[in-house]
């Protein structure tokens, strides 16, 4: 099982209404449901389960598949940096 698998899943897009196509996030960590909403094949992402789940519809412009395939990819690419404990130390010292 990879990192990626255990931070979050992800359902198959399915129709939420004609010509509309949605589908189901569930995260572990709140600020991937942040990331996923900034990539530009997401119409829309409607918060659910307070913050650890979201319904993420697909702009019309691209292809459902595509695009579910496109968040799962840059979801894994972001995942696979992996920092040592110092670092992640450091960041909450600064913050």
């Amino acid at each position: 099982m990879s990192k990626a698998d255990q931070k979050f899943t992800m359902l198959e897009p399915v129709e939420i209404e004609r010509d509309r196509f949605a589908f189901h996030f569930s995260t572990s960590e709140a600020d991937l449901i942040d990331f996923v909403s900034t990539l530009a094949c997401v119409r829309n992402v409607t918060i659910l389960d307070e913050g650890r789940a979201a319904l993420v519809e697909i702009d019309n412009e691209f292809d459902p598949d595509e695009a579910w395939h496109w968040v799962r990819t840059e979801l894994e690419d972001e995942l696979a940096v992996q920092l040592d404990d110092i670092w992640y130390e450091a960041v909450k010292w600064i913050l």
